[in-house]
């Protein structure tokens, strides 16, 4: 099992980043996960849904980047290529983790085995004199920003699920040779609850600031169609010919 090691200006001095690691890992994510923060900019590009984290079974909010698992239709020849990159993307390879000072004390971690790091070639993480470089400096702020979007993020879930506004969804991928694909395992915002709500309820989720993302992961269900074009645009892959959409007994198509 892989384990977080604290990254040190001593231990880790000679360590550096290869350049190429973030989109190398990004490039097997079909699912990105996102903090509600980002979600009004990466609905620019990524359709946004609602998920399950595998170990705790919270809610998370992802962004799909292929209908296929370990592809990723945004990294092309070796770039990332959408408007916006999720934070998780660009703070790879290091991670937060609880630091040994303290409850609720975090500190920059990294998974010491990762074919991420090198001594030889990349972005050094130290410089001379131990003192972190800019690039660890910039990535650290990013991290220590994500401890409160991350509980953002929980309260948002937990609110939307509290009023009824997650439904499950089956996306089924409709490919030339007639035959499908299902997939199952997301939640979408329920339209119709939502304009179901009082007023009072609807004035909470303003005074919390819930309606621009609510907003922004119904439009990006229409971002499924620049997947479909992006599948179609690659020689060898299986074409799509549509996709259907199946929110409990309403269905909408998205072709």
């Amino acid at each position: 099992m892989n384990t977080l090691t604290e990254l040190s200006n001593t231990r880790h001095k000679d360590l550096k980043v290869i350049p190429e690691s973030a989109l190398d890992f990004a490039a097997k994510l079909h699912l990105i996960n996102l903090r509600v923060t980002e979600v009004p900019r990466a609905v620019a590009s990524l359709p946004v849904f609602f998920t399950r984290q595998t170990d705790s079974r919270d809610w998370a909010i992802s962004a799909i980047t292929s209908f296929t698992p370990n592809e990723n239709l945004f990294v092309k020849d070796g770039k990332w290529d959408a408007l916006y990159q999720p934070t998780s993307i660009r703070t790879f390879p290091l991670h937060l983790m609880n630091s040994d000072k303290g409850e609720q004390q975090y500190t920059i971690g990294i998974l010491e085995e990762s074919e991420a790091f090198s001594k030889e070639q990349g972005e050094p993480l130290f410089d001379e004199s131990g003192r972190p470089t800019l690039m660890l400096n910039e990535v650290q702020k990013l991290l220590e920003g994500t401890i409160k979007e991350d509980i953002q993020t929980y309260q948002f879930a937990q609110k939307l699920d509290s009023l009824g506004l997650l439904k499950s969804i089956d996306v089924t991928v409709q490919f030339a040779d007639k035959g499908a694909q299902r997939v199952t395992g997301l939640s979408a915002i329920n339209e119709d609850k939502l304009l179901s709500l009082s007023g009072d309820e609807l004035q909470e989720l303003n005074r919390l600031g819930y309606m621009t993302p609510i907003h922004a992961m119904l439009i990006s269900i229409y971002q499924i169609n620049d997947i479909v074009r992006r599948n179609n645009a690659i020689e060898g892959n299986e074409k799509i010919n549509g996709i259907k959409l199946e929110l409990a007994k309403d269905r909408t198509q998205a072709e």
